[in-house]
């Protein structure tokens, strides 16, 4: 066992990645999705000698590796957001009904106030529909504490738990103690119950269902103290959820402290009913603090229903919080005067920045992707269509960004790989005009492949754009299989997209670096103006991946610049780099030190006052 450290300030997502750690965990893996990515990131920098540790491809390969591992006596950990779990939801419900023989948690970051895209899904609704115990940390404390323990209580009752963390609890930096580290020695060993771990026949799989509810049951038992209930002097409650509860206690010092029946709620699947009744019991009123859904309060309800108790229940039925976005300090405050029938405080607008110009999102300076949407845009024109007519279906991460100006062109947002088979729908329903998909490499091996696949089978008329810059850029530079090796140690054995694009025998693949975008332009040109799927691969590392050393930056030559009276400014308008900036007197200018050499705006300018800047990459080099 490893010796006991010195606390360590850590965010809430490497804190239960420590305590899984600390659990013996053998293996650990999932797949890039803020505000979980830390946890891996956590667990590479640090542990990667003592565990595997890796990215897979997909969050339900990731829970699939993971299932494997458990089911061999090992303990596992699975690090994914709110949006990774539907996408391993069917994997993981048949999982449920099975169980698992090592530790397995799950670790699932949610995302009040949508800080980092997709949707405001609420993970204690999930695990209800799933059947598996979910518990709430609300501190990176509280996160190492409670993954450890839901190992031991996983591994006892044989069910995988969730471990929900908000981004709020994820991101929070708090001091963390280091514990002893288990060192388990068990050996792997091959399970042998095909009731069990197959859905062979009916009876089967209702046998698996009633001991799945069974193992939720003992879970809550044994994670009950989790659940802390205090009594106070005063018939008024307070219960809220693990991830809000600092705001509770902040406002409840003081002269405050000791009037309210209080009940932290920890373990949000299953809710502790016994607890609930008793709070409930001691009660006139009760307030309920959560984010997004009614899971607690609608539980209360029912509790109180059910016992025939009269007791108020104040929450989001009574509009006193809602269920879109965040909890914050002010409504919590509002919230608790409420409570205690005092005047309750006005809630500051959010401030009016209508004189504050809007701030875009945008490719980084140098970034290939700005390159290829400019390519793609004027293939567009060239064939004699409207960008604003065309048809380009987008996927996320970093190439979703072609949605905002000065492009324009992606239209749709769905989920991880949708893109292709949106694209597919679009030419079912008939639409004369160019079809095309965009999507990244790190999306591509994710869910694209299927979808490729099976739009090839049917010889649909479209175009694949597929923005390969070698990383998973947007949740932080996580390697894909695509990733140069020599770089990347989590895929040795690199991948080809072009070679997997081959072997989809699709009508016309096309490999271009893209910062050559005439070249580009004229290749996708060719691919919109032919049948079947055509695909396009626009090649080229992230841009802030890419050494200095090896660039060259441009200025702009005063003397030739016309200002933006004159041309309308076309080197920002057209191309949108942030390097490019307007000057107080009206012309154009450049911040070489952002600048990252890709030369694309010096093609939109029409009187060639953009050249490559020779004397700032000497004097750089120099420093």
């Amino acid at each position: 066992m490893e010796g006991r450290q010195k606390p360590k300030a850590l965010l809430g997502s490497e804190g239960s990645a420590r305590g899984a750690f600390e659990a013996g965990a053998r293996l650990a893996t999932g797949y890039p999705g803020t505000p979980t990515t830390e946890a891996i990131e956590y667990l590479l920098r640090n542990h990667r000698t003592d565990l595997r540790v890796e990215w897979a491809l997909n969050e339900k390969v990731a829970f699939d590796i993971a299932t494997g591992h458990s089911w061999a006596g090992q303990r596992s950990f699975v690090a994914l957001k709110m949006s990774g779990l539907n996408v391993a939801s069917d994997s993981l419900l048949s999982v449920v009904a099975s169980g698992v023989r090592g530790g397995m948690v799950i670790l699932v970051g949610d995302d009040p106030g949508v800080y980092y895209g997709m949707v405001e899904q609420d993970t204690r609704l999930f695990s209800k529909f799933a059947l598996i115990p979910c518990v709430e940390p609300g501190t990176p404390e509280e996160a190492r504490k409670l993954t450890f323990e839901a190992f031991a209580v996983s591994e006892s009752i044989g069910a995988p738990i969730i471990v929900r963390v908000t981004t709020g609890t994820a991101n929070v930096r708090g001091p963390v103690n280091l514990e002893q580290t288990l060192r388990l020695n068990q050996k792997s060993s091959l399970p042998d119950d095909l009731e069990k771990y197959t859905k062979v026949r009916a009876q089967s799989c209702q046998s698996q269902h009633r001991a799945a509810l069974e193992r939720l049951a003992e879970a809550g038992e044994a994670l009950d103290h989790w659940n802390v209930l205090t009594h106070g002097t005063e018939r008024l409650g307070v219960v809220g959820s693990a991830s809000t509860w600092s705001y509770v206690e902040e406002f409840l010092r003081g002269n405050l402290k000791g009037k309210f029946n209080t009940l932290k709620v920890g373990v949000v699947n299953p809710l502790p009913e016994k607890k609930l009744l008793e709070i409930l019991t001691r009660s006139d009123k009760v307030l309920v603090v959560e984010e997004l859904e009614p899971v607690i309060e609608d539980g209360l309800r029912i509790i109180a229903q059910k016992n025939g108790l009269g007791t108020r229940i104040i929450g989001k039925a009574d509009k006193v919080f809602s269920s879109v976005g965040i909890i914050d300090p002010d409504l919590v405050e509002s919230g608790l005067r409420k409570l205690l029938g005092a005047p309750q405080t006005e809630i500051p607008a959010p401030p009016d920045v209508s004189g504050f110009a809007e701030r875009k999102l945008n490719f980084c300076p140098g970034c290939p992707h700005r390159s290829t949407y400019t390519a793609l845009s004027r293939a567009i024109r060239e064939i004699g269509k409207d960008p604003k007519k065309v048809m380009v279906t987008g996927d996320i991460g970093c190439t979703i960004l072609g949605m905002n100006p000065p492009f324009s062109l992606c239209r749709t947002e769905v989920s991880m790989g949708a893109s292709i088979g949106l694209a597919q729908g679009f030419a079912y329903a008939g639409i004369e005009e160019p079809i095309i998909a965009t999507i990244g490499d790190s999306t591509f091996f994710h869910a694209g492949i299927p979808a490729l696949l099976n739009a090839s089978a049917r010889n649909v008329n479209m175009t694949v754009l597929v923005l390969d810059n070698s990383y998973a850029a947007m949740t932080g530079h996580q390697p894909t299989p695509s990733t140069d090796a020599h770089s990347n140690d989590l895929f040795p054995n690199r991948l080809q997209i072009l070679d997997l694009v081959k072997a989809a025998n699709v009508r016309r693949v096309s490999k271009v670096l893209p910062y050559f975008h005439d070249k580009l332009r004229r290749v996708l040109v060719k691919a919109m103006k032919s049948q079947g799927v055509n695909v396009v691969i626009a090649e080229a590392p992230c841009a802030s991946r890419t050494k200095w050393g090896m660039l060259v930056p441009y200025r702009i030559k005063p003397e030739k610049c016309r200002g933006f009276d004159t041309c309308e400014g076309a080197c920002i308008k057209s191309v949108g780099c942030p390097a490019i900036e307007r000057t107080e007197t009206g012309m154009a200018a450049i911040d070489t030190s952002r600048c990252m050499g890709c030369g694309l705006c010096a093609t939109a300018c029409s009187n060639k006052a953009i050249v490559r800047d020779v004397k700032s990459i000497r004097n750089r080099r120099k420093k």
